[in-house]
């Protein structure tokens, strides 16, 4: 779980470097999914299932300290890029193939709504395990 949460996060924050080095505007919005999604400002408390492939399997072969050096690394790229996010045109978008155009500042939030929604499914599980 941490390893798809760490490569989600670095995933998203390459689309806000993608949306900062734009020059051209993209006028298309979100779609409904994504427009309840930032509604709500979180993902809805449902198991989302990603199509099979290796791409949404993650490897579970990182240690400990691969994991905490992942987590150090997104958090240092959401510092970087948190002072800049209101210096970026909200109109630079990269699609997200769910919810839609979004901007810099949405790609950002977006990580801490999928660590928000992971971090609760981690919660469930514990509860879980203690009985």
């Amino acid at each position: 779980m941490y390893d798809h949460m760490i490569l989600t996060a670095l995933d998203y924050l390459d689309q806000v470097q993608r949306c900062a080095s734009m020059s051209e505007e993209q006028l298309q919005g979100k779609t409904e999914a994504g427009y309840q999604l930032f509604c709500a400002g979180s993902f809805p408390p449902i198991k989302i299932r990603l199509p099979d492939g290796p791409e949404n399997t993650p490897s579970n072969s990182e240690t400990v300290d691969d994991l905490i050096r992942g987590l150090d690394t997104v958090l240092q790229r959401m510092y970087e890029w948190e002072e800049n996010l209101n210096a970026i045109n909200p109109n630079y978008k990269v699609r997200h193939e769910g919810f839609g155009w979004l901007n810099a500042r949405e790609w950002f939030d977006l990580v801490g709504m999928h660590f928000r929604h992971h971090l609760r499914q981690k919660v469930e599980l514990d509860l879980k395990l203690e009985f």
